[in-house]
């Protein structure tokens, strides 16, 4: 059978991505406006109660005998409901706005990394989320502040104006001054974003470096205050915490300047105006402005942070992967010589059949997660990979899907982690297929997780990657240390769930933990010199011409010469030599450990009948 050239193909992740995002447009604007418009109305409320109770506390002081007082008196309560009503609905709308934001923002960078991998390793999935919340907060956390603000200050000048309100070039410096702050601080507030931007990505670059030296950390020298060279927080917190002393300072500064009004109100007011009711609104729009006003040298820090995300995302750098138009196997995938670029790593030769489960083992560092990235096309490889004797070039495979050894779990909900691009699964089929990976707990799609909401664990974040990626319907399935992680029965489910996903297409797996339920048609185990050796369930093992029980107490009974012994005397049926991996950078406890993992999937293939050969 012969196969058609792998073509370039248009995502369909790309294009869900883009209507999900245009059909989001109208909702957002509406709720939005209405989030500003309510706002207004909650400012012009409290503003006329605060005039109105004003006048009212002076007409009752002069007031002749008569003087209806019930009206006032509903007017400020009708007031005072019309508040409250419109501030819990802006509350409302403009969460509401936020998440459909979110949504928009995050469905904006899924297009726009798609078929892309990120350069730096600075730009994690806590970097890109942080950026696009601040883009989708941008309506709810400065523009309706500053807006309603600027809004309510204009009306005040025009109200005071036209009213002929006693003192009105107060009211005039009153805006002086909060023109004066505000514009400062949005100045100050620009170099303090981008320090503490600059030490959160410095932050994030040693943190990277730093954990992926996790397994050297014992050669580390300690001191008191921890690991040597960890890396440290006091940088990010020193920065954000002068944004807050920014913030703090201007609004001081605010109310400093309008105590100094007032002061000046008192002290240049004449006698006729104690007789004057109007003139009791000055003092008291005065001293109620910081209530009302200081929101705005919060929302200018916030709108420089907006700015900083905007250009950040505008500029991040990519680098591109062609996607091609492949096709599900027919016959058999196969690795001549192969191996991911720029990775210090031998190179490998596997061959795998159409269908079934394939299990790629070896020591930690040896490259497994390397050669499944570099399969789907995620990192660039040399070596020819070939599809039904077709030779592929560079780029990632459409439905060829790699579910990573630490998945990245969105902060929002179930059903936007279980279909990202908005494909348009169904309910049912989500509640099946978390039933299936042991998750059956998670029953509220609608349930947020992730930052902000339930925290997921190690095991149920790996369950829930392995879940998206079944509902993704791929037709090659590579996963990376899916059972790292899950207890014992976990394992067992997951495992199932695998031998079953591996009946419709290919499924490989990289592992160190084949849990007994597991049915590879094939296992390859790499060594430190990048060879394979291909093993298959029909294995005798022979340990000191004794079988063994892999339960954990006598896992530790196991001496070093054992461990050895096995090593040298594991042979597979037909002759095959089983290569464990003998790296000398290994330490004995990984070594131990290593052993016995060889020697469990051993003890899993007896169960399937074959026995062990005694010495």
């Amino acid at each position: 059978m012969k196969s058609k050239p792998l073509q370039p193909a248009v995502s369909a992740q790309g294009i869900a991505a883009s209507k999900a995002s245009s059909s989001l447009t109208e909702q957002t604007s509406i709720a939005a406006y209405g989030a500003l418009g309510l706002a207004l109305l909650h400012g012009i409320a409290g503003l006329s109660i605060l005039i109105i109770s004003s006048w009212f506390i002076a007409i009752s002081a002069i007031a002749p005998l008569g003087f209806n007082y019930v009206i006032p008196a509903v007017v400020i309560r009708g007031l005072a409901l019309l508040r409250i009503a419109s501030g819990y609905t802006t509350m409302w709308l403009g969460h509401k706005d936020l998440l459909t934001r979110i949504a928009k923002a995050r469905l904006a960078v899924f297009e726009q990394l798609a078929a892309k991998r990120l350069e730096s390793k600075a730009w994690t999935v806590e970097a890109l989320a942080n950026h696009t919340e601040q883009l989708a907060s941008a309506f709810i956390a400065w523009v309706s502040p500053l807006a309603s603000v600027m809004l309510l200050m204009t009306g005040l000048l025009l109200t005071g104006y036209f009213m002929n309100v006693p003192g009105y070039g107060f009211f005039i410096a009153l805006a002086i001054v909060w023109l004066v702050i505000s514009v400062v601080t949005a100045v100050y507030g620009l170099k303090a974003v981008a320090s503490s931007a600059e030490a959160e990505l410095e932050f994030r670059q040693h943190s990277a470096t730093f954990f992926q030296a996790s397994s050297l950390w014992h050669l580390k020298s300690k001191t008191v205050k921890g690991l040597f060279n960890a890396p440290s927080t006091h940088r990010v917190q020193d920065a954000q915490l002068k944004e807050q002393a920014l913030v703090s300072k201007a609004m001081w500064l605010f109310q400093g300047g309008v105590f100094t009004l007032v002061a000046l109100v008192v002290f240049t007011a004449n006698t006729a105006a104690y007789f004057v009711p109007l003139a009791l609104i000055t003092p008291m729009v005065l001293l109620a402005a910081p209530d009302w006003a200081s929101a705005t040298f919060s929302s200018v820090v916030k709108f420089a942070k907006w700015r900083h995300s905007k250009a950040e995302l505008e500029a991040m750098h990519t680098q591109p992967l062609p996607l091609l138009n492949a096709h599900k196997p027919s016959m058999s995938l196969s690795l001549t010589g192969f191996i991911a670029k720029e990775r210090n790593l031998p190179a490998v030769n596997m061959q795998f059949a159409a269908l079934g489960l394939n299990v790629i083992k070896g020591y930690s560092g040896c490259g497994k997660s390397s050669v499944l990235q570099a399969i789907c096309g995620l990192l660039p490889f040399e070596g020819r990979r070939s599809i039904d004797n077709v030779a592929t070039p560079q780029g990632m495979l459409e439905k060829w899907l790699y579910v990573e050894q630490q998945p990245i779990i969105l902060a929002g909900t179930i059903k936007l982690n279980l279909d990202p691009a908005a494909s348009g699964i169904s309910e049912d089929a989500m509640h099946n297929v978390l039933a299936r990976v042991g998750l059956q707990h998670l029953t509220t799609l609608a349930e947020w997780v992730g930052k902000g909401g339930r925290a997921l664990s190690g095991g149920e974040g790996k369950r829930l990657a392995l879940a998206r990626a079944l509902l993704a319907m791929p037709d090659v399935l590579l996963i990376d240390e899916p059972f790292e992680g899950l207890d014992y029965e976990a394992q067992q489910r997951v495992a199932e769930v695998i031998n079953e996903s591996a009946h419709s297409r290919l499924v490989i797996v990289a592992t160190h933990v084949v849990p007994a339920a597991l049915q590879p048609s094939t296992t390859f185990i790499l060594d430190e010199k990048g060879y394979h050796s291909k093993s298959h369930p029909s294995l005798h093992t022979q340990l000191n011409g004794t079988q063994l029980s892999y339960s954990q107490p006598r896992h530790n009974q196991l001496s070093h010469n054992q461990i050895d012994h096995a090593h040298q005397n594991t042979v597979g049926e037909g002759g095959w030599q089983v290569t464990s991996p003998n790296c000398t950078t290994l330490t004995p406890s990984e070594q131990q450990q290593q052993a016995l993992a060889e020697l469990q999937h051993h003890e899993r293939n007896t169960a399937f009948g074959f026995k062990l050969r005694r010495k």
